[in-house]
């Protein structure tokens, strides 16, 4: 009785948590469809204007995934060595369309686009553009298929 409780307690506490972080990224500016979900320890990089953060309805991003708005990689550095030579800190708009599936600690740059109903797989580095109805991997991310291939895959014989 008291382990049904504290799982249910739990539970409630966990889906709390993800519904305010939720709330919290829409509040910054960031687009989130509706049923969409955002696992616990992924982080949206908002705080970076004027990087932008689309992503698109009925998306699972699962755990440990990173979503960038910015990037440094131009500066040289805390100290900004290479400024002196046009180095910069770089913005874009990172998009996720809808239906999107992106596995465990995956990596999308800025300005990445992924298409709707796509599905990145776990451990990948997304940069550029990835077509609609594609399952892309690896580092960087290729596509190596498509999504209506995988799921007609999954018919029950």
């Amino acid at each position: 009785m008291i382990t049904k409780f504290l799982g249910w307690s739990i539970g409630k506490y966990r889906k709390t948590i993800l519904k305010l972080k939720t709330k919290y990224y829409r509040s910054v500016g960031t687009f989130i469809g509706e049923n969409t979900y955002i696992a616990p320890n992924v982080y949206l990089d908002v705080s970076h204007k004027p990087g932008k953060i689309k992503i698109g309805s009925n998306c699972n991003i699962t755990r440990n995934v990173v979503v960038l708005s910015h990037t440094d990689t131009r500066l040289g550095g805390p100290r900004k060595i290479w400024e002196e030579y046009g180095g910069e800190r770089t913005f874009g708009e990172t998009i996720i369309g809808d239906n999107v599936f992106i596995g465990v600690n995956s990596v999308i740059m800025p300005g990445a686009k992924i298409g709707d109903n796509s599905i990145i797989g776990a451990l990948s580095f997304v940069r550029g553009e990835i077509p609609e109805g594609s399952i892309a991997v690896g580092n960087p991310a290729k596509v190596i298929g498509k999504t209506m291939d995988h799921v007609k895959g999954q018919k029950k014989k």
